[in-house]
C-alpha cells in the first residue's frame, strides 16, 4: 500500500508534461459543462496522463487536443486532435469519459495496424488506469456502465475479452503490440 501511494505521488514527476488542452462548449448553453471538464482537466490532467502512460507504456504526443463539449456521444477524431465529450454526464462519468477518450488518443500512437479494434486495444489498459486514478470500485462500476453502451462497437464483448486476461496478461499483450509497432516503424525508416 505504501509503495503504491509513493508511486502514485511520484508518477506525475516521471512523465513529460501533459499535452496542451483547450475545452470548448459547442454552444453557449454548454458553457457550464465545459467549465466542469476544464476544472477536471486542471485538477486531474497530469494524473490522468501519468496513469494512462504508466498503464499503457505509451507516451502522449505533445500536440494540442481540443475537447469539444456537446450534446452528442463522446468520440475521438481519427487524428486524435479533437475529442467530443458529452455535456450531461454525472461528475463521475465525466471523469471516466475523459480518461476513456484520452486513452483512445494515446492508443492512436500505435497506429491502426494492431489487429485489434479500437476498444479492445483501449481496454488493455483503461481499467488499470481508472483503478490507479479513482480506485477499483470506480473502475468496475464504469465497466458495468460501458458494457451497456449501444452502438456499432460491441463494448460488452470488448470488455469481456480484455478482462478475461489478468492485468499482467493485458500488459504483456500491449507490450508486444508496442514492440511490433516500433519494429515495423523502424523497418519503414530504412
Amino acid at each position: 500500500m505504501i509503495r503504491r501511494l509513493l508511486l502514485a505521488s511520484l508518477l506525475p514527476l516521471l512523465i513529460a508534461a501533459a499535452p496542451p488542452v483547450t475545452v470548448i462548449p459547442a454552444s453557449p448553453r454548454l458553457a457550464e459543462a465545459a467549465a466542469e471538464y476544464r476544472q477536471l482537466w486542471e485538477s486531474d490532467g497530469m494524473r490522468i496522463v501519468a496513469a494512462l502512460e504508466a498503464a499503457s507504456g505509451l507516451v502522449f504526443p505533445t500536440e494540442r487536443i481540443e475537447l469539444i463539449v456537446t450534446d452528442g456521444p463522446p468520440m475521438t477524431a481519427y487524428d486524435g486532435r479533437t475529442i467530443r465529450l458529452r455535456a450531461d454526464y454525472s461528475p463521475a462519468y465525466k471523469r471516466a469519459t475523459l480518461v476513456h477518450e484520452l486513452g483512445h488518443r494515446l492508443a492512436l500512437t500505435l497506429g491502426r495496424a494492431t489487429g485489434l479494434d479500437d476498444h479492445r486495444l483501449l481496454y488493455l489498459f483503461l481499467h488499470d488506469a481508472w483503478t490507479e486514478l479513482y480506485g477499483r470500485d470506480f473502475a468496475d462500476r464504469m465497466v458495468r456502465i460501458e458494457r451497456r453502451i449501444p452502438g456499432p462497437g460491441d463494448y460488452d464483448a470488448a470488455w469481456s475479452w480484455a478482462l478475461a486476461m489478468t492485468r499482467e496478461e493485458r500488459q504483456a499483450r500491449l507490450r508486444a503490440l508496442v514492440e511490433t509497432t516500433a519494429h515495423e516503424s523502424r523497418g519503414k525508416d530504412r
